[in-house]
């Protein structure tokens, strides 16, 4: 299958002054991002924020639009958003581990060893692309993106957990975790492996930038 080229997409870090973007983004009754899945329209993203011993169903659309909010403008929350004609057509989930605290126990996975402060490092858990933007390269474009600002700011170590999916497989459930090709083409490695997914880590370039260069995107970081 030949595949376009990326969306002449502009990327943007989440700060408080794109939370009305992220929301309209995510609005679980209206909203792009899972227009498709309606099963997982109450998320907002907030699933990876969430500590174990709170029970996840008990949480509504509402409650975690509430969270996200609050979140995004108390500055408690990371990622990167892709605009195209000025409306959100992906996110990208990538925050530095403090900031994830709960993230490995919500995959069910032991925490992976970090050879650096948890502040230098950071993780990657979700993309989340909307159907009409999907197969243009919007979540290689957040990725090359996320690592260029990340890196930038001193994270020294990016990990990632790719479920383990067959090539063919192309429901979106089988890799809102980024694919594992993805990720390996721009320069991470497996280091661990488990039932379900394989974790891959990047370490910081000489240069601090990306192994491919960002296709149709720049990250705005100021507004």
């Amino acid at each position: 299958m030949v595949r376009q080229d990326a969306l002449d997409a502009r990327i943007e870090r989440l700060t408080p002054a794109h939370v009305e973007d992220y929301l309209e983004f995510f609005d679980h009754e209206r909203g792009p991002a899972f227009a498709d899945n309606p099963e997982w329209a109450k998320c907002y993203c907030h699933y990876y924020q969430v500590p174990p011993a709170i029970d996840w169903p008990s949480l509504d659309g509402n409650a975690n639009r509430i969270a996200m909010r609050e979140r995004i403008a108390s500055g408690e929350m990371e990622g990167y958003l892709a605009y195209v004609d000025q409306r959100v057509v992906g996110w990208v989930n990538a925050q530095p581990y403090h900031k994830l605290q709960h993230a490995c126990a919500r995959l069910r996975i032991p925490a992976p060893s970090l050879p650096v402060a948890p502040h230098e490092a950071a993780a990657i858990v979700c993309f989340v692309v909307a159907p009409g933007s999907r197969r243009k390269g919007v979540a290689r474009t957040l990725l090359h993106a996320a690592l260029d600002d990340l890196l930038a700011r001193g994270i020294r170590v990016v990990d990632a957990f790719p479920w383990k999916a067959e090539p063919e497989d192309v429901a979106p459930v089988d890799h809102y975790h980024g694919t594992l090709s993805m990720f390996i083409a721009t320069g991470f490695a497996p280091i661990a492996e488990h039932e379900t997914m394989i974790v891959v880590r990047r370490f910081a370039s000489e240069e601090g930038s990306s192994k491919e260069p960002v296709q149709g995107g720049n990250v705005i970081t100021d507004t």
